[in-house]
């Protein structure tokens, strides 16, 4: 995914939203803009501005650009969080979004939604955004891994085992990078559908 945001990042400039940004400032060093804030549902040290996406407390056309990472399956109402960006952006201004189609639940109880790369390009297209690009992240190799990954991380509570933790990351950032690799030499149409999301980019009508 870091990979994917970097390669889409060139479009981030100006004054830029990170829209529900959380604990870790994950990809804001990605991008070249002049100023970076940081708005989430709750306050923290990592956080600028604590609003909700569907009602982003800024006035219209105030940002140049909007980054909102895996935070859309997390909105009950993602249709109303889609107008607001549009309210909050410039003429011409950009919205990167990635969204999970496959994936654990996680954050619950407010996670709601998985998507298709159809159904989050209509999302956009329907308030007021031409799509730029949306392009997979990972496919069939890395979705499976991840999926593994991730049920061995709950089953055996491995965020919260500091000793096994550490010891099984390195194990999973080896087979994570052979997965990957897979998916890099397998340039079907099938890999493709298996992706574990969506890296998208839209501009502003």
């Amino acid at each position: 995914m870091e990979k994917q945001i970097k390669n889409a990042g060139r479009h981030i400039k100006g004054k830029v939203l990170d829209l529900g940004a959380g604990d870790l400032n994950r990809y804001g060093y990605l991008f070249d803009c002049d100023e970076y804030l940081k708005m989430d549902i709750k306050p923290g040290s990592n956080i600028d501005v604590v609003g909700s996406a569907d009602n982003i407390p800024f006035p219209d056309r105030h940002f140049d650009s909007v980054v909102a990472t895996q935070v859309f399956e997390h909105l009950l109402d993602f249709e109303k969080a889609a107008k607001e960006v549009n309210r909050v952006l410039k003429p011409g201004g950009i919205i990167l979004t990635t969204v999970p189609q496959w994936g654990e639940l996680h954050s619950e109880p407010h996670d709601y939604w998985r998507f298709t790369n159809f159904g989050l390009i209509k999302l956009f297209e329907r308030n007021g955004f031409s799509v730029i690009s949306c392009v997979p992240v990972g496919g069939f190799f890395s979705m499976i891994a991840q999926l593994k990954i991730r049920y061995l991380i709950d089953k055996f509570n491995l965020y919260h085992h500091s000793f096994w933790g550490r010891v099984f990351s390195k194990m999973f950032l080896v087979y994570g990078i052979f997965m990957a690799w897979l998916d890099g030499i397998d340039g079907s149409k099938a890999n493709r559908k298996h992706t574990i999301g969506w890296c998208a980019v839209f501009k502003k009508l």
